[in-house]
């Protein structure tokens, strides 16, 4: 396992994201023939060599394995069955389920000894093993096998035959990596034109739609420049927006700048087609105005053209209204939700918190965090090979706010560091997360720079969707710091916000700047009504907290939030909500689990960076205090130091989750 680790770095096939290793892509581990792992089990020049490097790609074909070694190692079936015999002895194989059939012992040493062949080894292993699966009968249970080989062999074998098994394999639904590869090795194959762009258009779509924009993009210009005249209408459409999600996926805006001052002219396709797909470039540099204005200058012509193209334009001319608090006058876009033109729609639609929520790859989709920060990670991770999608704002927010309340304060910083480095729909969003942080911190004045930044550049956009959020943190900080009549004001913005957005979010924005400024009894009763008929209990449970450091909230409403909070090891608000409840005289149950759980948030902090003097203000206590609380935890877990604590944490040696 160590060697594989080794060998999936080697390959660059291993990505860290917030303290977790993911891997990426569809590498194979890479090891040189003179690793000490290969040293262990045969010579690395001696026949046995060959032979075991051979078994490593063909041992799934069973006993037919064995005559395919003999050719490929130039050697006779006795020897080599001598070969395999003798490496059993050493356990490095065991008999396989069929007659003269065999296994490795531990199946990762087969991947990683399958990338010491060499690229004229390999493609002639894929060869003999195609040949024995199609004309002498070989089979392996492994649907994914065949494939695999096909790719390999590229050219060496039939190519009609084996672009249409690999489009064949690429349609079961796999929707990975391997489906990726075994569309592209079919693009490759086809000569016809019309065949090879329709499976160009499919290799785009699905790619898109998986979000793997670079691989859609490159597809999708393959097509559009070398098979126009290949392209119906409705697929031209598709690939130009597959080509432009995959420009927007580089990380920066330079690529879509240019596409949308002169390149989107050449487009092939109609003049309707290369209007929305402007548009929709516009969008995705955050240019709504400009993007609204270009699809109603002329929206007869887009209307009235094919059904991809008007199932679009009236998406995003949904989407830019929206975003810009103008009434639609589209009706609701009938987009296939399986298609290009529903992934791009979503890309946009999701990332501008249209539905409350995102799909895969987003915290806020989910109100388990551990899952939801295992799919925010694993995405992150996926998008440096496959690109970083624009809309992804929400997952980042949702991450850093997830980290927050989990007293990895740090941890979410550098999430949010990481989302400012890119090119980001709605980057105002953003700084909800942000300013949360600075308070959670104390840096009061810095939350409300960021706030302010925020609602300029929204202001800047012309957008309204989202800066109810930001009105309401102002809100709040104005009460705080004795503002009243600037309080009433930022609630009296979220009230015209509400009436131009007429969202479910921005109504009970506005009831809870009416709870913080006024502490409006009737407005803290109907958002936790609101709140409650959504059936979402993390946000029932952050209104409760609301209400509750506002004086209102009855004693059940807030054990109820403690108990949410509880299970989502939300460290923080927990704190906060303790602090309130015994300010409140209401009962906390369980004096030594309390105990504990201050303990490890303060464990937590620790082992995040926090000084003394950021705990304590996290707290809500002092630095001597915070001290004093340290050397008493230090003597009872028999810990020396600050690292020593923060070392046992990281390796599980606490009771803190890392």
């Amino acid at each position: 396992m160590h060697a594989a680790v080794e060998g999936y770095l080697a390959s660059d096939g291993v990505r860290v994201v917030d303290h977790r290793a993911h891997l990426v892509g569809n590498r194979s581990p890479r090891l040189p023939s003179t690793h000490p792992l290969f040293a262990d089990l045969c010579e690395p020049e001696s026949p046995a060599w060959s032979v075991l490097k051979s078994l490593a790609v063909l041992h799934p074909l069973g006993e037919a394995a064995l005559s395919l070694i003999a050719g490929l190692v130039g050697r006779g079936e006795d020897e080599v069955v001598e070969t395999l015999r003798a490496l059993a002895e050493r356990d490095v194989l065991l008999p396989g389920p069929r007659p003269n059939s065999w296994r490795f012992r531990v199946p990762m040493l087969a991947t990683v000894l399958a990338s010491c062949l060499g690229p004229f080894e390999r493609r002639r292993a894929a060869l003999l093993a195609v040949n024995a699966i199609w004309n002498d009968g070989a089979s392996c249970a492994d649907p994914d096998y065949l494939p695999e080989r096909l790719v390999d062999a590229g050219r060496l074998v039939d190519p009609e035959r084996a672009a249409a098994q690999l489009l064949a394999h690429s349609a079961s639904g796999a929707n990975d990596d391997r489906e990726a590869r075994s569309l592209l090795a079919a693009t490759k194959l086809i000569t016809d034109p019309t065949r090879r762009a329709a499976a160009l258009h499919r290799q785009a779509v699905s790619c898109a739609v998986q979000q793997r924009f670079r691989s859609a993009a490159e597809a999708a210009d393959l097509a559009l420049r070398t098979l126009p005249d290949a392209l119906s209408a409705d697929s031209a459409q598709q690939l130009h927006l597959s080509y432009v999600a995959g420009l927007a996926s580089h990380g920066d805006a330079t690529a879509l700048d240019e596409f949308v001052l002169d390149g989107w002219r050449s487009l092939p396709g109609g003049e309707a087609a290369r209007t929305v797909t402007r548009a929709v470039a516009l969008g995705l540099l955050n240019r709504w105005r400009e993007a609204h204005e270009q699809l109603n200058a002329e929206p007869g012509r887009w209307q009235s053209a094919g059904p991809a193209t008007a199932a679009c334009g009236r998406a995003i001319a949904q989407v830019t209204a929206s975003l810009l608090g103008l009434p639609s006058r589209q009706h609701q876009a009938e987009v296939d939700a399986s298609g290009v033109a529903g992934q791009v729609s979503r890309l946009l639609a999701d990332a501008l918190h249209l539905r409350g929520g995102v799909q895969r790859g987003g915290a806020g989709a989910h109100e388990g965090w551990d899952e939801a920060l295992d799919i925010a990670r694993s995405t992150i991770a996926a998008a440096t090979i496959h690109g970083q999608a624009p809309g992804r704002t929400p997952m980042y927010r949702e991450m850093a706010t997830i980290l927050t309340a989990r007293g990895l304060l740090n941890r979410a910083r550098a999430v949010l560091d990481e989302a400012r480095s890119q090119h980001l729909l709605l980057p105002h969003l953003l700084a909800v997360p942000a300013a949360d942080l600075a308070h959670t911190l104390g840096a009061h004045d810095r939350s409300r720079t960021i706030i302010e930044q925020g609602l300029a550049r929204a202001a800047a956009d012309g957008l309204v969707i989202g800066t109810d959020e930001l009105w309401l943190r102002l809100a709040a900080w104005e009460s705080r710091h004795g503002n009243p009549m600037a309080g009433r004001e930022c609630a009296a913005r979220i009230e015209r916000i509400a009436e131009r957005a007429g969202t479910t979010a921005a109504r009970r924005n506005h009831l809870l700047a009416r709870v913080i400024v006024e502490r409006d009894p009737a407005a803290a009763s109907e958002v936790i009504g609101l709140s409650r008929a959504g059936g979402r209990p993390v946000e029932l449970a952050r209104i409760a907290l609301v209400v509750g450091e506002s004086g209102l909230g009855d004693p059940n409403l807030l054990r109820e939030a403690y108990r949410t909070f509880g299970e989502l090891d939300a460290l923080i608000p927990r704190a906060r909500l303790r602090l309130l409840m015994r300010a409140r005289t209401i009962a906390v149950s369980g004096r030594s689990a309390t105990l504990a759980e201050n303990e490890r948030l303060l464990a937590t902090l620790i082992t995040d960076g926090l000084s003394n003097q950021q705990v304590a203000v996290v707290l809500g206590t002092s630095a001597k205090s915070v001290e004093g609380r340290l050397t008493r935890f230090f003597q009872r877990a028999g810990y020396q130091s600050r690292a020593e604590l923060a070392t046992a944490t990281l390796r599980g040696g606490t009771s803190v989750s890392a």
